[in-house]
């Protein structure tokens, strides 16, 4: 008896750097919506914080950064995903700090 394995015609190997374009990775959808919907960015830039401090609690904005940078590489639809996650934070961040700035004024003048 042979241990043979027996795969489709059409079986292909791949590379690891060409299993970058068939694993994981944002769709057009979620990189639309993390540009379009502030609160999915903000929910999705948390969850990912929150995974790399659970890893390593000393390094973790190091991490994150270099992980969504080798996970944009090659892949434009990861990019737009990223870039909106951080564009729609960063606006929300600057937006209310500049509420708070305002409304600390109107309570030491008014």
């Amino acid at each position: 008896m042979e241990n043979k394995m027996m795969m489709p015609a059409s079986y292909n190997v791949l590379s690891n750097e060409e299993m970058t374009y068939t694993e994981g990775g944002a769709t057009v959808g979620q990189a639309l919506a993390a540009w379009f919907w502030p609160g999915y960015a903000t929910q999705i830039g948390i969850g990912k914080c929150r995974e790399e401090v659970a890893k390593d609690r000393n390094n973790w904005l190091s991490n994150a950064w270099n992980n969504m940078l080798a996970e944009c590489k090659g892949n434009v639809t990861n990019g737009f995903y990223y870039a909106g996650i951080i564009v729609n934070n960063a606006v929300f961040t600057i937006g209310s700090l500049g509420l708070y700035a305002v409304a600390a004024l109107g309570n030491i003048y008014f």
